[in-house]
């Protein structure tokens, strides 16, 4: 994933959690380290689909690690771009 879209995601992240994503520790639960409850992880995916034009697959909400969910996204834009 290039500079310039991880910065989006950043964006993204810290515009539904009120959090630095850039403060979290990646090899971490993500979900409980930004306390987001079941509406905010679907307002997340939301304006994640919004901003990066794409459709996120369900099974995204179900992973534990920022870089498991970093990973699957980077594979989501690649796919995109097919």
């Amino acid at each position: 994933m290039d500079g310039k879209t991880k910065e989006r995601v950043f964006k993204v992240f810290k515009k539904v959690t009120g959090r630095e994503i850039n403060r979290l520790d990646f090899d971490e639960d993500l979900k409980s380290q930004l306390t987001l409850d079941s509406i905010q992880l679907v307002e997340l995916f939301a304006a994640l689909e919004k901003e990066l034009e794409i459709e996120l697959p369900l099974n995204m909400m179900t992973l534990k690690t920022g870089k498991a969910f970093m990973q699957m996204l980077e594979e989501q834009l690649n796919q995109e771009k097919v």
